[in-house]
């Protein structure tokens, strides 16, 4: 059995297994937190990070169907578009962001791909007190897999007005036009005309990771009380957090949304079920 103390993690024969691909794969925090679970229920089950390049996406998902001690994995940057292509089935936000970072593998090697990441962000945003109901908010990176994943889940939260920032038009375009036909009640647009005018403004790119990281947007214009959420993991603060800290402006961490990801993530994978 896989037993997780402050020392030492025993893993067996009878191991269930559960990677985390990405590249690179120095960032991730949800491990930790799915371990954690692991070791508080008692399940023997470990989840390891894979460091996978981008050629050996396809490869891994093939070779996944055939691990027959694995229940499923999770994915992120950049494979969340590689999941979606791999899957057998599809949950609806999955398809409608057209991103998978959740995989549940079943007894006969099919694999089910999920979309977590903008359940996890609003969960977020509830637990640090804003309700996303009526807001204006924007979401820079919005091609992204969990940029598109935040924004289907913030129009279904009931956001009155999106904007959908990024740089690749055809995503964009794309993300609108399915964003559109599900929420029709949600004015989409693709740039920011009054910065003074919104409620959320979301980074869902990797700025932030490196220090001479660029600002994605500066906050000097948000209202007061405008929410600005990040989803960069490390550092927690990012220099885009830092400047709306000193405007005085309420964040949300990509730590908080991660820590917001394991109750969905052990739901997408089926892990409940084991305990």
């Amino acid at each position: 059995m896989a037993v997780q103390g402050k020392e030492r993690m025993t893993i067996t024969g009878t191991t269930r297994f559960y990677p985390l691909i990405g590249y690179p794969i120095v960032q991730v925090k949800t491990p930790p937190l799915i371990n954690g679970y692991f070791a508080e229920k008692g399940i023997d089950a470990v989840m390891i990070p894979l460091e996978i390049d981008p050629q050996g996406a396809r490869s891994f998902f093939e070779n996944l169907r055939h691990w027959s001690n694995c229940g499923g994995c999770s994915i992120t940057i950049p494979h969340k578009q590689a999941a979606f292509e791999a899957m057998d089935t599809l949950t609806p936000r999955a398809r409608l962001s057209r991103s998978v970072n959740t995989v549940r593998r079943d007894a006969e090697g099919r694999l089910h791909g999920d979309m977590t990441d903008g359940a996890a962000f609003v969960s977020a945003l509830t637990a640090n007190g804003f309700d996303p109901t009526a807001k204006h908010a924007a979401v820079i990176g919005a091609g992204g897999g969990a940029g598109a994943s935040i924004c289907e889940a913030l129009c279904a939260a009931g956001v009155a007005s999106l904007v959908v920032i990024e740089a690749d038009a055809r995503r964009r375009d794309t993300i609108v036009k399915a964003l559109g036909d599900h929420y029709s009640d949600v004015t989409l647009s693709s740039r920011i005309d009054d910065a003074a005018s919104m409620n959320l403004l979301v980074n869902a790119t990797p700025l932030g990771m490196k220090p001479d990281d660029p600002l994605p947007f500066d906050p000097a214009n948000l209202p007061p009380g405008a929410m600005v959420a990040d989803v960069v993991t490390k550092p927690e603060i990012t220099r885009l957090l830092e400047a709306a800290q000193v405007r005085g402006l309420p964040i949300q961490t990509g730590m908080d949304m991660a820590r917001a990801q394991l109750g969905h993530q052990i739901d997408a994978l089926g892990i409940s079920s084991l305990s």
